[in-house]
């Protein structure tokens, strides 16, 4: 072997160790990468999935409370006929965030003949001999009509049909005598049931001149009387939220006839009504709204204010019965069953109807509280020492100790 054979050969030894060490380098760098990137990589699929893991979390937490929250508002406006309960389950009170005045019943009626939702919206009529003598006229939606005295005692009862709504006036003319007349809505033919009161007896006496049929399906009652001209009217309202105005008139016979004036639309559901007779103006309950008030009037048309909403703090659906509070010189009370939580919503009668005060009946010493109730009605008249001072009366949804009745309160308990 020559030297150049030898030189050849070496060098050929040291590229083939060079290149050896180099792919062994390549190698070995390779390894490493993909182990530093294995964990790099690893360490980020760890935090991406932990960051969905979070973000899951959090969208669960808030559908959750979204879901609870929406469940909480249908609970809070839940039909309050049911809330969700069996009628005869006693009721849970639920006080709202500002403060509720909890007044007593001195006097409780007697319970309406038949059981179940039966009870539902009283009168008082004040007798003009002597105002201690005065009495509730009460609504059995299952029966008939029953009038009580002061101290709760029946003193009659008619059975003369599905009485839903029931209101009076004073000095209406029939046979050219002022009397006491009394109308209510039947809901077994859809009629206009019309009784005047008889002063002596205190009981009431049938007056239609004829079978008055609504053209609604009738749910809701209440009278307006004209100062100025002594024309006396009756609203009735319906499940369709459809209002009939009609006015009552001697047909020249000692009976009462009625002729439609007015109908008009309000919205939804709507059942409790009241007319405030001095200032003309008609206040009408849409259930899952609020407070409506409009002219008195047929011819005052359909332009409305709204003097209070669900969801405002004050009332919870059902808004129900609604009663007037006449005080000196314009002054005096609305007043409104806010049935889905249990309470009464009073407002000022005058302006824009300012809201005063909330307040239930609560337990006491000689009756039980009224829940879920139906309808009102209020006087500031004297009925003598047991209501010096006026009186309130509510329908109770839950009697302790029966069927359905109606609570009697002091007014100068509610109001002063």
């Amino acid at each position: 072997m020559n030297r150049n054979q030898g030189m050849k050969t070496k060098t050929n030894s040291t590229t083939k160790s060079v290149l050896f060490i180099l792919l062994a380098l390549v190698f070995v760098t390779a390894m490493i990468g993909d182990s530093v990137y294995a964990r790099l990589g690893n360490a980020s699929d760890s935090n991406s999935q932990s960051q969905k893991e979070d973000k899951k979390k959090k969208e669960k937490s808030k559908s959750k409370s979204k879901s609870e929250d929406s469940e909480s508002e249908k609970d809070s406006n839940k039909d309050s006929k049911s809330q969700g309960r069996d009628h005869n389950a006693a009721p849970t009170v639920v006080l709202t965030a500002e403060g509720v005045h909890s007044v007593e019943a001195t006097v409780e009626t007697e319970p309406v003949p038949h059981g179940g939702d039966a009870a539902d919206d009283p009168a008082i009529w004040i007798n003009p001999s002597d105002p201690t003598l005065s009495t509730i006229i009460g609504t059995d939606k299952q029966g008939g009509l029953a009038v009580y005295d002061l101290s709760g005692k029946q003193l009659q009862y008619l059975a003369d049909g599905l009485m839903d709504n029931v209101d009076l006036r004073d000095g209406f003319k029939l046979n050219g005598k002022a009397v006491s007349i009394v109308a209510a809505g039947n809901r077994r033919d859809n009629s206009i049931a019309i009784y005047t009161v008889n002063p002596q007896t205190r009981l009431l006496e049938n007056a239609a001149a004829r079978k008055i049929n609504h053209g609604i399906q009738i749910y809701g009652t209440c009278l307006y009387q004209n100062r100025k001209t002594s024309k006396t009217y009756y609203y009735g309202t319906s499940k369709s939220g459809d209002v009939e105005q009609w006015e009552l008139f001697d047909n020249g016979q000692g009976r009462v006839d009625a002729r439609k004036v007015r109908n008009f639309k309000v919205g939804t559901v709507i059942e409790g009504c009241v007319a405030d007779d001095e200032f003309g103006q008609f206040y009408v309950s849409e259930e899952a709204v609020g407070i409506w008030k409009y002219g008195a009037e047929p011819e005052t048309g359909n332009q409305r204010t709204l003097v209070d909403k669900v969801g405002n703090g004050h009332l919870y659906a059902d808004v129900e019965g609604l009663a007037i509070a006449y005080g000196r010189d314009g002054t005096g009370y609305l007043m409104a069953s806010s049935q889905g939580n249990h309470t009464y919503v009073v407002y000022r009668r005058d302006g824009n109807n300012e809201f005063v005060k909330k307040f239930r009946i609560g337990n006491g010493s000689a009756t039980d509280g009224a829940e879920e109730t139906d309808g009102i009605d209020v006087t500031t008249a004297n009925l003598g020492p047991a209501f010096p001072y006026g009186l309130f009366v509510a329908q109770d949804g839950f009697n302790d100790k029966g069927n359905q009745n109606f609570k009697l309160v002091p007014l100068q308990l509610i109001v002063k």
